[in-house]
């Protein structure tokens, strides 16, 4: 029976992703490292109640989906380091269902979050968990659901004039497991290495020093993230120029392409003749520095003694930033510099990684736990087949 109703739905081409598939959830984290790692739900001895919310936006996969397997990567945050040994027997049952409820709007409460296709696959099966050796990179998801009866996701019935739901949710069930030490890959953070660019010239510095500019390592919405500011003045003023974008040229000025040199390139002592038709009031040249970036808003800080300056900003909570870029130069004040008496930094692009549309929800303890401990933006790494 199995077999056939596979069969039929596999027919439905159009509708349905039949073929061989080995899909991350999140996407965006195909082959890359959730960011950090979590004992939930394996790595205590107690049972565990938890559940995990995906939106849409966060499937590899757009409408209907046959599911055979599906299976969870364990953690490797020490590449080359981390390993965990076997542990078992762990049994667990595994519910999944296409939901309304995304991770935004999700509740504490189990039930309130289910779809109406919500269903059992496994129930209260006996698992070892697979030892995991040292590995480079993100590892393989080799800690695997095997379900005896295929699960579509996305078959819920239509109702009148409402579009079908669309996210994802995985419930695991950890009735009784030993004790031992096993984490997985979770989403909780993510990476967002800057990017350098524009000009930086080595007269542009105060007794020799440049600039440095910090980014933070994971700008991720809803979070406060930080730019540090290095080898400034002791006790100085410096300012943060930030952009949401990077225009071609200066103020639309087809005479100060990107990035603009502050200074006049036959005598650099003298400022750029295209940029005093804007700031008529520069006099001096800074030779070898640069502005980099058109600001939308500027910080102000004073150095502590040591040079260094740190600036902070929160950031909005809103998903739809994911992907895009935030511009950021370091400009300081200097006597002894050049006669404009400033120096600048390189520009760094920071991009948003996050947060992604995840929702978690557990509870130690009990199985049968109506609600639990809800938190956005964390979530186990899957791989669907």
């Amino acid at each position: 029976m199995a077999s056939a109703l596979r069969a039929i739905v596999c027919t439905l081409g159009s509708l349905l992703h039949c073929a061989a598939q080995n899909d991350t959830v999140p996407a965006t984290l195909n082959g890359l490292e959730g960011g950090s790692a979590t004992s939930i739900p394996f790595g205590t001895s107690q049972p565990v109640r938890v559940q995990y919310i995906y939106d849409r936006e966060e499937l590899p996969w757009t409408g209907p989906r046959v599911i055979t397997r599906l299976s969870m990567r364990a953690d490797n945050t020490d590449p080359g380091i981390t390993t965990f040994a076997q542990k078992g027997y762990i049994f667990l049952s595994l519910l999944l269902s296409t939901t309304y409820v995304g991770a935004g709007d999700s509740s504490a409460d189990y039930l309130a979050n289910y779809g109406t296709d919500a269903m059992v696959v496994l129930d209260n099966v006996p698992m070892m968990l697979p030892a995991q050796p040292a590995t480079t990179g993100a590892r393989v998801a080799t800690i695997d659901f095997v379900l005896p009866q295929p699960w579509i996701f996305g078959m819920t019935p239509v109702r009148h004039n409402v579009p079908p739901p669309s996210n994802l949710l995985i419930e695991l069930r950890i009735h009784s497991q030993p004790t031992g030490t096993y984490r997985i890959d979770n989403i909780g953070s993510c990476t967002s290495p800057p990017t350098q660019f524009g000009s930086l010239g080595p007269s542009c510095a105060s007794n020799g020093i440049q600039l440095d500019l910090q980014p933070g390592t994971s700008l991720l919405a809803g979070s406060t993230f930080t730019w540090t500011i290095r080898d400034v003045v002791p006790n100085g003023p410096t300012m943060l120029f930030l952009a949401t974008q990077q225009p071609q040229f200066l103020f639309g000025a087809t005479t100060l392409p990107m990035p603009v040199p502050l200074f006049d390139a036959v005598d650099p002592m003298l400022p750029n003749a295209a940029l005093t038709q804007l700031a008529p009031d520069l006099r001096y040249g800074a030779p070898d520095c640069w502005l980099n970036v058109q600001p939308d808003f500027s910080m102000f800080a004073i150095a502590d003694a040591t040079g260094v300056a740190a600036l902070s900003v929160a950031l909005p909570a809103d998903r739809g930033l994911v992907g895009a870029s935030v511009y950021a130069q370091a400009v300081g004040y200097s006597q002894t510099a050049n006669p404009m008496q400033l120096v600048t930094s390189y520009g760094k692009q920071s991009t948003f990684c996050g947060p992604l549309g995840v929702a978690r929800i557990y509870n130690f303890g009990s199985v049968t736990a109506t609600s639990g401990q809800r938190s956005l933006g964390q979530g186990a790494v899957f791989e669907f087949h």
